[in-house]
């Protein structure tokens, strides 16, 4: 009796659970069981447009993030900064992103960034544009407004700044955080001009260390509870044209070298972003070999970044999407 009902515990643990899709509601298998802090959680992938996600934990999620999200998830791993050290720390990354964004938005028009942490993107496109922000933690808003001398308001897309529309909008890894990425994004359509722009940034779900490398200590580091979705060029570019948005979807590769062999090799995340996102460079500044071998150490950095990009399977995908004027 005893290995009969063992049998049955092993048979239901097997069991491949189904959800719908929360872009597309087809069928979506479980592809996985485990993510970050949590070894029973199913991954689901749908058959139709290859959306992958999660059932949230999250039950309030405005609650969380003003109040909870930065614990577990900060630039610093296992610490908590304050709004200016996230600023502080934060600031350099930007500037990549402000290109982007600038080359691709005409100076001139009104900017709101949704999720903008305490304003360093903000900062960082500088003030040739009327720039808003929205933010659900209190401190980083309170710091935008006092420090930054930017608005920024704390509620939901659909309640901040009414009856204004904006000529742009940017959310910076904030899609892959929404209960429902669809409505989401309609709504930031809503907000936007006739021919408005919006900018989207979400970590790729083609990532070379899921999907190439297959390191399962970085698979189990890389989903995780607060990323509800997870999303491929080909996917989001279905669902930014189905929504209304002429957009190109595009690559771009935000940690180094450095990083990646520290999971081939350790299985465990870095502790210092600079390193990780920084270019290799090994040898200590003041060996007089110190140059010759930087260079040519950065070079190779860079060249193995372009080839991630240039077969999308870098660490993040970014759109460029315009709203049709109809």
């Amino acid at each position: 009796m005893a290995i009969v009902m063992e049998e049955r515990n092993s048979q239901a643990q097997n069991e491949i659970e189904v959800r719908e899709c929360l872009v597309c509601h087809n069928q979506s298998p479980e592809i996985r069981r485990g993510i970050r802090d949590n070894s029973e959680t199913p991954v689901f992938r749908c058959s139709n447009c290859f959306l992958q996600f999660i059932d949230s934990p999250i039950s309030d999620l405005r609650e969380y993030y003003r109040s909870k999200y930065r614990d577990s998830h900060d630039t610093v791993p296992g610490r908590r900064l304050s709004s200016e050290e996230r600023f502080i720390k934060q600031r350099p990354y930007m500037l990549d992103i402000a290109g982007r964004f600038k080359k691709f938005v005409p100076p001139g028009g009104s900017v709101l960034e949704i999720g903008c942490s305490s304003g360093h993107l903000l900062d960082a496109i500088g003030d040739k544009y009327d720039r808003y922000g929205s933010e659900w933690n209190s401190e980083d808003a309170a710091y935008v407004r006092d420090i930054g001398e930017i608005p920024c308001e704390e509620g939901s897309i659909n309640d901040i700044y009414a009856g204004k529309k904006f000529s742009a909008i940017i959310a910076v890894q904030v899609l892959e955080h929404q209960a429902d990425p669809v409505q989401f994004l309609q709504d930031c359509k809503e907000r936007l001009i006739g021919g408005g722009y919006l900018y989207l940034e979400v970590p790729n779900a083609w990532d070379a260390l899921v999907t190439v490398f297959q390191n399962e200590a970085y698979r189990n580091f890389w989903y995780r509870d607060s990323h509800i979705t997870y999303w491929s060029r080909e996917t989001l570019a279905s669902v930014l044209g189905g929504l209304g948005f002429e957009a190109s979807v595009k690559a771009t590769q935000r940690y180094g070298l450095q990083n990646h062999l520290n999971w081939i090799y350790n299985n465990e995340p870095m502790d210092d972003i600079d390193q990780a996102q920084g270019y290799l460079k090994p040898v200590p500044l003041e060996h007089p070999l110190s140059g010759i071998i930087n260079r040519s150490m950065s070079r190779l950095d860079k060249e193995y970044r372009t080839d991630l990009i240039a077969y999308f399977c870098s660490d993040t995908i970014y759109a460029e999407a315009r709203r049709r004027e109809i």
